[in-house]
Formats: C-alpha cells, structure tokens, sequence
C-alpha cells in the first residue's frame, strides 16, 4: 500500500508538474497575444490621431482659402455694383447733354449729327462697361477656383497619404 500511495504522489506531483508547465506556457503565449494586442492598438490610434490632425489643418486652409474667396467675391459684387451706378450716371449725364445739344441744334442735319454721336458713344461706352464687368467677374472667378482647387487637391491627397 505504501507503494501505491508513493505512485500515486509521484502521479500526483507530475500531473502538477505539467499542468503547471502548461498554465506557464498558456501564461507566456496570453501575455504575447496582449503585448500584440496592445502595440497594434497604439499603432492603430496613433495613425488615426495623425489622420485626424492633417485632416483639421487642411480643413482649415480650405476653410481660411474659401473665406478669402468669399470676401474677394463680395467685394467684387461691390464693386460691380458701384461701376454699374457710375455707369448709369454717366449714361444719364451723357443723355442729358444730348438732349441740351438737340435743343439747340438748328437743322434737322445737325440734329441727325447730335443723335448719331450720342448712339455710337453709348453704345461703345455700354460695350466698355459690359467687357470690363465680364474680364472682372472672369478674373475673380478664376482666381478664386484655382485658390479652392488647389487647397481641396492638397486636402485629398493628405488624406490618402496618411
């Protein structure tokens, strides 16, 4: 009986034996799943905390481009308007001295003469006035896309970069 007992430690002692080496094994090979885990979670945030930041920065340059081109094309309209008002005024004033010569012209030829120079004056003047407006709205348009184009093509491509 005692060498059943002393069997039955020894059994005892190497299912302890084993089951210890085992949960040691188990132990290591956890601790190197978390350890992965986590290096992979900090990589994970650390690019997403980097995409986040270049993200901001150039939504804040398209915000600071946009404005910029807000602020040139309301200024634009302003100034649009006033040489609109300016143009009237002067078309008014222009009409006004026609109107003076008529009254004193002393034939009907001199008449056809004050009436002819009055049209072709307003209308080059009303061409000048269209051409300038046009080249201006063009000019601020074109300036004011290409500011928002390259920004928003900077902003892509630092997203896709990160």
């Amino acid at each position: 009986m005692e060498k059943e007992m002393t069997k039955k430690t020894e059994n005892t002692a190497k299912t302890e034996n084993v089951t210890a080496a085992v949960e040691a094994e188990t132990n290591k090979i956890v601790d190197r799943v978390t350890d992965g885990a986590r290096e992979m979670m900090m990589r994970t945030t650390s690019t997403a905390k980097e995409r986040a930041d270049g993200l901001f920065e150039t939504s804040q340059q398209v915000n600071k481009t946009l404005e910029s081109t807000l602020v040139r094309a309301a200024h634009g309209y302003a100034n649009i308007l006033g040489n609109i008002a300016q143009a009237a005024y002067v078309n008014v004033n222009r009409g006004i001295t026609a109107a003076e010569k008529l009254a004193t012209a002393k034939s009907v030829k001199d008449a056809i003469d004050v009436q002819t120079t009055y049209v072709r004056e307003q209308s080059t003047c009303s061409m000048n006035n269209a051409r300038a407006a046009y080249d201006y709205v063009r000019d601020v348009a074109t300036e004011s896309g290409e500011a928002l184009r390259d920004t928003t093509t900077k902003m892509w491509k630092s997203d896709k970069a990160a």
